[in-house]
């Protein structure tokens, strides 16, 4: 073997022209990075793209570079130009010792305008200057107006609004009390009970329309069923209803008593319709007398149709026997009633169906209220000439003292009180309901559907408290101006000021 000494291996290099052309991109690559640094953000001159060996970092593919946090990608960035919204934090040496040149003098507005042509549409709308001036560049801003106030239109609209009509106000009767002839709370609230009462009263041209009413409701049953006879009853017939109140009417008719109620009721709801009476009819069907409810069309009155149910045809007479009968007490037993029933029907209380108390019950707490009251018994008041404090005297009774639980209330034969537990009505799930005696049948409990009556007693004792704390408060007032100790604040009062029942009552635009 003959001796043979190795040499080392030799790395192999690339040839020249490939180093050359390497090296002269790398010149390229800092002459770019330098270039960019000198750069300025607004400077309009496009950068010149990268050569392609740099985009595909010396590969043949495009390879995306990798992103820091927050930073987003070449082809969503871009540079700020003349016009937007931005503005440096300094400007570069070179900037500032160039020469301004004849664009340097235009504004951002004019170099805009040129930018984006204008439509014929838009012609003359932001040339526009003066008080409304707007210009491009107010563009988006908010128009402002001249605010210009007049002493003698803010005299006339405050006029305007005291001589509003009274049916706009909250207390309309109080136009009619003289509260200058009132010499303490007592005859007050006698005198505003009394306005609110005639005031709420039906008048003759509310009845007419009931009336036309009644008969196109008749017409239209007794077309389809010949053998009907429709009477109407209740609030209608004793004519205690309120300008908003329900008319009640009941069918007597020998083929309806064969079929079933509901049935009935539901052929009934079809003929309303098909009259155009009304354009829903409501059935209620699981109520201890079923009957079917809807607004008239004309009017917009309130109607409840029965069917065979005589009972509320003798009752309209007993209530107009109480009314008639009662002697010294008729006009102080229709206040009493109208005030509860208003009361009450703000407050969505008067619907038995809903645990409310019915009209019929309202008027038999009002009927045994006067047959009980001691002093109206013994004959020591006048119950016409003390409206006032009868009214808060049955929310007083009613509201805190009445015992619910272990009495229940009988109008016959002059008015008696008579115990639950004898009477077998006591009822251990339900103690604190009313009982009071139907008076044509001492077996049947009007008002044992009113499941929400311990709600309505509640109600009615803040009411009481209510019109106790006004009362008293309008009884300083009194004695101040009696005694020369109260300086009007305003050059005039308003009626209201001195209203007690406006406090629980008012009345709305519908009425």
């Amino acid at each position: 073997m003959s001796d043979t000494v190795s040499q080392p291996r030799q790395k192999s290099r690339a040839p020249r022209s490939h180093r050359r052309k390497r090296a002269k991109d790398q010149e390229d690559e800092r002459g770019e990075v330098k270039e960019t640094a000198v750069e300025h953000d607004y400077d309009r001159t496009p950068k010149e793209p990268r050569s392609k060996r740099a985009r595909t970092n010396g590969k043949g593919k495009e390879k995306d570079p990798e992103l820091e946090l927050g930073e987003l990608p070449d082809e969503f960035s871009r540079s700020f130009e003349i016009g937007d919204e931005f503005i440096p934090f300094a400007i570069s040496d070179n900037e500032a010792e160039a020469p301004k040149t004849q664009d340097s003098h235009r504004s951002n507005v004019e170099i805009t305008k040129e930018k984006a042509r204008e439509r014929e549409w838009d012609k003359g709308k932001r040339e526009t200057h003066g008080d409304g001036s707007r210009d491009g560049g107010s563009r988006g801003t908010k128009r402002t107006y001249e605010m210009v106030f007049d002493d003698e239109d803010l005299r006339d609209h405050r006029k305007r609004r005291q001589d509003f009509p009274s049916t706009s106000r909250k207390a309309p009767w109080i136009a009619k009390v003289d509260w200058d002839s009132c010499r303490n709370v007592a005859e007050m609230l006698h005198c505003e009970v009394e306005a609110f009462v005639r005031y709420m009263s039906p008048t003759e041209v509310e009845e007419e329309i009931r009336g036309l009413v009644i008969t196109l409701v008749s017409n239209a049953i007794t077309n389809a069923f010949p053998d009907a006879r429709i009477l109407p009853f209740g609030s209608y017939e004793t004519k205690l209803y309120l300008p908003n109140g329900d008319i009640d009417l009941v069918i007597k008719s020998d083929s309806m008593a064969y079929s079933d109620k509901v049935n009935v009721l539901r052929t009934l709801a079809n003929v309303i319709k098909r009259a155009r009476i009304a354009s829903k009819v409501t059935l209620i069907a699981k109520a201890k007398v079923p009957i079917i409810k809807f607004v008239t069309i004309y009017g917009r009155l309130n109607v409840d149709i029965s069917v065979n149910q005589g009972n509320g045809v003798v009752a309209g007479d007993i209530v107009n026997g109480f009314l008639n009968g009662m002697r010294g007490c008729g006009f102080a037993l229709r206040s009493l009633v109208i005030i509860a029933k208003a009361f009450l029907n703000q407050r969505g209380m008067n619907e038995v169906y809903t645990g409310g108390l019915g009209s019929y019950s309202i008027v038999c707490l009002a009927v045994s209220f006067l047959q009980m009251h001691p002093k109206i018994r013994r004959g020591e008041i006048d119950a016409e000439k003390n409206l006032g404090v009868l009214v808060m005297e049955f929310f007083e009774l009613y509201g805190c003292y009445f015992n619910y639980e272990e009495v229940g209330i009988s109008v016959r034969n002059g008015g008696s009180y008579f115990s639950k537990r004898q009477r077998g009505w006591y009822d251990f799930t339900k103690r604190n309901l009313l009982s009071i005696e139907d008076p044509t049948d001492s077996s049947n409990d009007i008002s044992k559907g009113s499941y929400g009556v311990a709600k309505v007693r509640q109600t009615l004792a803040g009411a009481h408290g209510i019109m106790t704390s006004m009362a008293f408060l309008r009884a300083g007032i009194l004695g101040a101006r009696r005694e020369g100790r109260t300086y009007p604040l305003r050059g005039h009062g308003e009626p209201e000021d001195m209203s007690i029942l406006s406090s629980i009552l008012g009345v709305t635009q519908e009425v």
